[in-house]
């Protein structure tokens, strides 16, 4: 069984892979990741695509943007932006969005009871996080920017 796993692992990788192809489909907050449509930010992508470009070259170049974001050169200005100001906030709002859209262990009871009493009030619970995200975790900008979609 595993021996065909890996013929359709090697047959799928020897496909030509796209550069537009490339975004995360799980929601990530960093600053060069959109929040929204999980476009990446990273040269290889960009101007220095080539077709033969290898998945393992990829996923390396990933690798390392995950672990050393280039917050002049954002993909999501208010991330990038909360990564300046507040680097705290950032890790902690990291942290939240790999717990709620990654299944990682929660990691801040405060911003959790944020989002559980405006999702209280009738919102979305990925509108709340989105809003809550950009707006610094204060509850009463949040709720403005949820009563003005």
């Amino acid at each position: 069984m595993a021996n065909i796993a890996v013929q359709r692992i090697k047959r799928e990788f020897k496909e030509v892979l796209k550069s537009e192809e490339v975004r995360f489909i799980t929601k990530i907050w960093h600053p060069n990741i959109s929040s929204v449509t999980g476009a990446i930010c990273l040269d290889i992508l960009k101007d220095q695509w080539a077709a033969a470009m290898t998945l393992r070259t990829v996923l390396l170049s990933l690798q390392a943007l995950l672990a050393a974001a280039e917050p002049d050169d954002p993909q999501d200005a208010v991330v990038a932006n909360q990564y300046k100001q507040n680097p705290e906030m950032f890790k902690q709002t990291a942290r939240l969005w790999s717990h709620v859209y990654a299944g990682a262990p929660v990691s801040s009871p405060e911003y959790t009871r944020k989002i559980d009493k405006l999702c209280a009030m009738g919102f979305d619970k990925n509108a709340v996080i989105v809003a809550l995200s950009s707006k610094s975790w204060d509850v009463e900008t949040a709720t403005e920017l949820l009563l003005s979609n």
